[in-house]
C-alpha cells in the first residue's frame, strides 16, 4: 500500500501532529503537578500513572513526527 500526500496535506499533517505533541507534553506535566501537590498517596499514584501514560503517548507522537519528516525528505528527493 502506498500513500502519497500533496504539499498542503503534508504541511497540515505535520502541524496537527506537532499540535498534539504539544498538548500531550503539557498534559504530562499537568498530571505531574497534581501528583506533587496531592496529599493522598493514592491520588499521587494515580496521577503519576497518568503522567507516565501521557509521556509514552508523547514519545509515540514524537516518533511519528520524525517519521513524517523522513517521509518528506524522501519524497522531496524522489
Amino acid at each position: 500500500m502506498k500513500i502519497e500526500f500533496n504539499d498542503e496535506q503534508l504541511t497540515l499533517l505535520k502541524e496537527v501532529v506537532a499540535e498534539y505533541a504539544e498538548i500531550s507534553y503539557h498534559e504530562m506535566f499537568d498530571y505531574k503537578r497534581v501528583a506533587v501537590d496531592a496529599e493522598e498517596d493514592f491520588v499521587k499514584e494515580e496521577y503519576n500513572a497518568l503522567a507516565e501514560q501521557e509521556e509514552e503517548r508523547f514519545r509515540q507522537v514524537k516518533a511519528l513526527s520524525e517519521y513524517i519528516v523522513k517521509y518528506e525528505e524522501l519524497m522531496g528527493h524522489a
